[in-house]
């Protein structure tokens, strides 16, 4: 799950401060299972990436989910919960970095249409 863009995005983050790095960011992936595979495939794929990821992010705030639509669509969602923008750039730059075993696996068990990183507030 490697784009350049992110990669600018995040290295840029690391440089700078300020309040809108603490919040909460997500990032959501648009996915579907290749032929043949299965979600429990994905979803063990995806504990070795969360374990790279909180790792290299020094965070256990870490989350991944696998979300799947009751009704509709028949793709799912990653939905990866980070603590800040500067953990999310932390991840994003040590994944642009390494020769990454984990995107190969990811690759050959799903296809993914695109992802978008949001930020929340929480209502109170």
């Amino acid at each position: 799950m490697k784009n350049s863009t992110t990669a600018l995005f995040a290295s840029i983050l690391l440089l700078t401060g300020g309040a809108a790095l603490a919040d909460p960011v997500s990032q959501v992936w648009t996915c579907k299972l290749n032929e043949g595979k299965t979600a429990e495939d994905a979803q063990s794929v995806n504990s070795k990436w969360l374990a790279w990821a909180r790792k290299v992010g020094g965070s256990d705030e870490i989350t991944s989910t696998f979300a799947t639509p009751v009704v509709g669509d028949t793709g799912f969602l990653w939905v990866d919960t980070f603590p800040d923008l500067v953990t999310w750039a932390k991840v994003i730059e040590a994944g642009d970095a390494d020769d990454d075993e984990l995107t190969e696996e990811f690759e050959a068990l799903q296809t993914c249409s695109g992802n978008r990183l949001w930020r929340g507030a929480e209502t109170k």
